[in-house]
């Protein structure tokens, strides 16, 4: 009978459980998570996956997230929820910590904390906001709770904000509850960031800052055992009678009237399994203090009731035609009624919930907040995606905000604020709303929003450091896309969810950020312009694996359950071999010296010493669990670290092979169980080995036994990646919740730090060219005297080093340049800087190949007549068809120094926007530091047709004299690229030859037919003279601002001369004469 019982019990569980939907099963940890996956994949077969809202990618995220948990078992609940922590506090108990920076206070916080400049980004934001308090007395009092980075407060109206919870043993707080009679005492849920477990009901006494865990807590509830996940979704003090506080969960309501000393069971409704509802919604009747509404969101038809100050509650009046979630309501302004919000409308109560009707339908399947006015209840606020207002108590609705609009004007309408709201509630008749991305209130019902700045709590996936520049870093965050950090601004770059980023490593504006499924944006001027550059159809894994070769610069490897390769920084892409895994590669990394290719795929990892042709397998002997990171040591090929993230008990987080995959060393340690997350080796002596864990970072040296935490003032979140930035000696990480952190590394807090470094002409798709000598310039901070910096490079048959020499402050500049190398060579170098007392910092391998010295010719389709018709500058007059590139460098005008211009440009179609540079230094490179007209746009939005019209541009003061080509590219309906070499869809291109001469406030005088050259004016005593063109007896005088004859020379011919002034310093008179013609020169020596 006993076992006939228990079978009837399971099978009964296991059909109930495929009956809900995938995400209740997501968090019911009895259910097999593959159980869960065979749901979710049969429920969006036939869902849109690519429409906002359609929950494709939140299904993702959490296949992601805990995949890597349970693989290959699928077993959830053979594990105690709060598993994670508890490792963290047996290995506190059991082990040393370490730490020494020369971040002041260790762990040094990058952010973001605002949203400062906005570039290609079109939905800014900081990270999820789960909930929020606002002090009804004092507005300037704001508390703010994240789904992963804690709780922070403001006192002075969201000036400052300060995060206290960063050493609680979970991240995340999703609800508030504040004493009405006594401010000062806060209750917090803190929960698991992941699955949102809870760790407790905590309290402060002292307004947020300190907090102590009250005995609300799972080992008081007996909440901690396998199988159980439970959550507390809502905590909330009684507005009237002191101390009475309840917490909603999932396994019932709970009240206490001692602030959570002690609490009790409330019984809700009639069905006696209702303790194992879900109650996430508490309101309270505005004046009568025994009145009080729940709702669950396993109850769709009801709310519940309480006349007895919450000791019972019964069951409302239905609700007619709700099929969907519960968002209870109440104003102020309208004592007895009850507000319900759902995806199937809004319905109103006007006798203490005892009848409900229905009063409209926003038609809004995907909502997420549902308040209304506390001052006046025809105002209510739906929000789903956007924010929704209704002026007349629900019956009709108009879309307020527009979460596509936070681009670089979002400030700007008072229409933005971030997508997905989360939450929301009305203070005083102001409205207030928590999203994905930022915290917003509306004074006027609707109509404008602010929102509020200054915590640090992005959701990172990915970063990617860059070698030559410290200060720069570009991060990919869940909901707030991909940002870069500069040394005093962060800009966001482009939305989605941001992921995997690399930086070129000597050109550091070269920059590639990636959003979901791998999906690439490209910048080559820091992020300010971008292009698409991804290989075709291509859909890789949910954090795609993106990297760079450190032996060929420009070549990067992107991957799906193939390789990708790209030589030219992903402008073209190259498809390397078939597929060799049964799925998308989810970890990969490259050799620093060798480039080896390892790749994994849950349990199996391969390695390719062909460049990705082939690979072998050398996952035989390493554990049946899923890999997260790879790393090689980059002071030795053959040693390879894998980490596991498997949520268990078998001691196997992380391995280590020193023949490249041959066999396997398990070198967990004392690290227990922790899983971990990411893996880095740095480039010292020691080899030291980083762990990036579910709470910590973990550090030892290649030949130690043991791990210690490296730790101090880091927050206990989750380290998602971790990278080692080798010029500044810094390890730099991303944290799920809490941004962007940096640290010295161990042991080297008191080394010469190496912050920039760069070559005359950075590495670009036609840079450096041969013939062009290129010097190493370094900025390099250090408290002592430095003994001696250095460059030292090499090619395949050279070498040398080249002392560096301090030109100003802390730049240090090549004594000599590198040497000129034919085209097609690879120059690599490293720039070292030793202190006098013997400390020696490195940079990273920089390497760049040496171009061919020609004009690139970009021909682009002007079929539709787009481009230039004419062009027209001084005696430029141009008329011409569609050539796609036209060299018209056979036509050319002279431009003055200083002096402004019109450019009168015709195209025979509309929307045109044109790009002109001067290439100034005549390396046949145009940047943008020779741009004179940038992205002027003709007839814009408009389509077909002839449109004429005459631009401005000033030719700089500062100009190089002489012959230059001018180079005019059009494109339609966008920015020209910034790479004047690129090809676009729709435009042209066109070359015209200028010749920049000296302001005619330096010739006083001038009869040849063309103006003569001469410079540099002012000069130090060394000019040159270049008359356009050869003359015969000539006569070259020099007179002293008196008239004085300084000296005099005669030239049977010539064109160009060179002169050296020996006089004192001040104004000359220079003047050339041949036969009838003279021209004058105020000449100025310094």
């Amino acid at each position: 009978m006993v076992k006939k019982l228990l079978f009837t019990i399971v099978v009964s569980f296991t059909l109930s459980s495929f009956s809900q939907t995938w995400k209740e099963m997501a968090n019911d940890i009895n259910i097999n998570l593959y159980d869960v996956v065979a749901e979710a994949e049969l429920y969006f077969e036939n869902i849109d996956k690519t429409k906002k809202g359609s929950g494709w990618k939140a299904y993702q995220r959490w296949l992601y997230e805990n995949e890597p948990k349970y693989y290959p078992s699928g077993i959830r609940n053979n594990i105690k929820t709060d598993f994670v922590s508890k490792e963290y506090k047996k290995f506190l108990s059991k082990n040393s910590f370490s730490d020494k920076s020369n971040f002041e206070n260790g762990w040094e916080e990058l952010g973001p904390y605002y949203i400062e400049e906005v570039t290609g980004h079109y939905a800014v934001g900081l990270g999820r906001i789960e909930s929020f308090y606002v002090d009804i007395n004092n507005e300037n009092r704001i508390f703010l709770g994240s789904r992963s980075g804690g709780f922070w407060k403001t006192l002075d109206g969201g000036e400052t904000w300060e995060n206290t919870t960063d050493f609680l043993f979970a991240s995340g707080v999703n609800t508030i509850a504040v004493s009405p009679e006594n401010p000062d005492r806060v209750l917090i849920n803190v929960r698991n960031s992941y699955n949102g477990t809870t760790h407790g009901i905590y309290e402060s006494i002292d307004g947020g800052d300190t907090w102590t865990i009250t005995n609300f807590n799972p080992d008081n509830l007996n909440w901690g055992g396998l199988g159980t996940n439970n959550r507390i979704y809502k905590v909330m003090y009684h507005p009237t009678i002191p101390n009475l506080v309840f917490a909603g969960t999932s396994e019932g309501l709970f009240r206490s009237t001692n602030n959570f000393q002690s609490f009790s069971f409330v019984t809700a409704g009639n069905n006696s399994w209702e303790y194992n509802q879900d109650y996430d919604y508490i309101e309270f009747h505005p004046t009568d203090e025994n009145i009080i509404y729940l709702s669950t969101f396993n109850n769709d038809s009801q709310i519940y009731v309480s006349n007895d100050a919450g000791q019972n509650f019964v069951q409302s009046g239905s609700i007619p035609g709700n099929n969907s979630n519960i968002q209870l309501s109440v104003s102020a302004a309208c004592e007895d009624c009850v507000f319900i919000g759902s995806s199937d409308g809004v319905w109103k109560s006007e006798d203490l919930g005892q009848s409900f009707i229905l009063v409209g339908n926003p038609n809004l399947s995907n909502y997420g907040a549902f308040a209304v006015s506390d001052t006046d209840p025809n105002y209510m606020l739906f929000g789903d995606i956007d924010t929704h207002m209704s002026n007349d108590g629900g019956e009709t609705w108009n879309q307020v905000t527009y979460w596509a609009t936070g681009n670089a004007n979002y400030d700007n309408t008072g229409q933005y604020v971030h997508a997905d709201i989360r939450g929301s509630r009305s203070y005083n008749g102001v409205f207030w709303v928590n999203t994905d991305g930022l915290l917003a209130k509306s004074t006027d019902n609707g109509v404008t929003w602010e929102f509020f700045e200054g915590h640090s709590i992005r959701e990172n996936y990915c970063l990617g450091a860059s070698q030559s520049n410290h200060y720069r870093t570009i991060t990919g965050s869940q909901d707030n896309g991909t940002s870069i950090k500069n040394e005093n601004t962060w800009i966001e770059f482009y939305g989605a969810d941001g992921m995997e980023g690399i930086i070129h490593p000597l050109n550091d504006n070269w920059m590639i950020g990636s959003l979901q499924f791998g999906g690439k944006r490209r910048t080559k001027d820091g992020g300010y312009n971008q292009d698409g550059v991804n290989p075709e159809d291509f859909n890789g894994d949910w954090v795609t694996p993106l990297m760079y070769d450190p032996n060929n610069q420009m070549t990067i490897y992107t991957m799906t359950n193939i390789l990708y390769s790209s030589n030219d920084f992903g402008s073209t892409w190259n498809t390397l071999g078939d597929s060799f895994l049964g799925g998308n590669i989810q970890n990969a990394a490259i050799a620093e010296n060798s480039s080896a290719i390892a790749v994994s795929n849950y349990n199996r990892l391969k390695i390719s010493y062909d460049g990705g042709i082939t690979f072998t397998e050398i996952s035989q002997s390493l554990p049946n669990q899923f890999i997260t990171d790879i790393a090689f040591d980059p002071k030795d090929d053959d040693t390879i670290i894998v980490t596991y993230g498997t949520y268990g008990n078998n001691n196997q987080k992380v391995y280590l092979s020193d023949n490249q995959g041959e066999t396997w060393q398990n070198i967990t340690y004392n690290l227990g169980n922790m899983p971990i997350r990411s893996v880095v080796i740095d480039h010292t002596d020691n080899s030291t080995i980083y762990l990036g864990a579910e709470i910590g970072v973990y550090k030892k040296s290649m030949l130690d036994d043991s791990w210690e935490l490296f730790n101090e003032n880091l927050p206990n979140t989750t380290v998602m990646e971790l990278e080692v930035v080798y010029g500044s000696n810094t390890l730099r990480g991303t944290t799920w919740g809490r941004g962007v952190w940096e640290h010295s590394l161990a042991e080297r807090e008191n080394y010469p730090s190496i912050k920039t470094t760069s070559i005359s002409n950075q590495p670009t798709d036609t840079q450096p060219k041969e013939g062009i000598e290129q010097f190493v310039t370094s900025t390099i901070d250090y408290d002592g005297s430095l003994n001696s910096v250095y460059v030292e490079w090499f090619t395949e048959s050279s070498s040398e080093i080249i002392q560096m020499s301090n030109s100003s402050d802390n730049i240090w500049t090549s004594n000599s340049a590198i040497p000129n190398f034919e085209a097609g060579t690879k120059v690599f170098f490293k720039v070292y800087a030793q202190s006098s007392s013997g400390l020696l910092s490195e940079t990273y391998k920089f390497m760049y190949e040496v171009r061919e010295n020609v004009l690139c010719t970009p021909s682009m389709n002007c079929d539709y007549n787009d481009g230039f018709q004419l062009f027209q500058l001084q005696e430029i007059d141009n008329s011409s068809g569609c050539e796609g590139y036209g060299d018209f460098t056979s036509l050319s005008t002279d431009l003055e120094q200083g002096n402004d211009y019109e450019l009168t440009v015709t195209t025979g179609y509309g929307d045109q926007y044109i790009k002109v540079w001067i290439d100034y230094n005549d390396d046949l490179d145009f940047t943008e530091d020779e741009v004179v007209i940038n992205n002027y746009i003709i007839a814009p939005g408009v389509a077909g047709g002839v449109y004429t019209e005459t631009i401005n541009f000033t030719v700089p003061q500062d100009a190089v004299l002489g012959e230059h080509i001018l180079r005019a590219k059009a494109n339609w309906s966008a920015d020209v690229p910034t790479d004047a070499c690129v090809e676009t869809t729709y435009g042209e291109t066109e070359d015209y030859s200028v010749v920049i001469v000296e302001s005619s406030l330096g010739i006083i005088e001038n009869t040849f037919s063309e103006n003569p050259i001469m410079y540099p004016n002012p000069t130090n005593g060394d000019v040159s003279i270049d008359l356009r063109k050869n003359y015969n007896n000539l006569v070259i005088q020099l007179n002293d601002i008196n008239g004085r004859k300084i000296f005099e020379q005669s030239y049977n011919q010539g064109r160009v001369f060179d002169l050296n002034i020996n006089g004192d310093s001040g104004i000359y008179f220079l003047t050339i004469a041949t036969e009838n013609k003279k021209v004058v020169f105020r000449l100025v020596k310094n």
